[in-house]
């Protein structure tokens, strides 16, 4: 899962929820490359939820968006945890780069031609 954090939430999403009141407790953020905690108590809000999925809408602060803290992360809400690719703001987008060709005519260069 990939979330993007560009203002001051993020969109979370849980396999098999089970019921309502099954998803509670507090939220947490921790790196997997330091295993630091870098949020944790953040509120939350359950935006979907059915017997298959549900999606989440986690708080956090206004800062948060401005630190470069792309990476791999754990989140734990409650009883149910996974692993979430996270992009801020300033560190980029998702990778995507624009090809603008810079050769429209389509006009072939011929560097080498051999004589036979």
């Amino acid at each position: 899962m990939t979330t993007t954090i560009s203002g001051t939430t993020g969109l979370f999403y849980i396999n098999n929820p089970g019921p309502v009141g099954g998803i509670g407790g507090t939220f947490s953020l921790k790196s997997q490359y330091s295993q630091e905690d870098v949020a944790t108590g953040n509120g939350y809000t359950i935006l979907e939820h059915n017997d298959r999925y549900a999606k989440i809408s986690v708080d956090f602060p206004i800062a948060f968006k401005d630190k470069h803290l792309n990476g791999y992360y754990t989140w734990t809400l409650g009883n149910h945890s996974d692993i979430v690719k996270l992009i801020t703001q300033p560190g980029g987008d998702t990778g995507k780069v624009e090809y603008i060709s810079n050769n429209e005519e389509r006009d072939a260069e011929v560097f080498y031609r051999p004589n036979y």
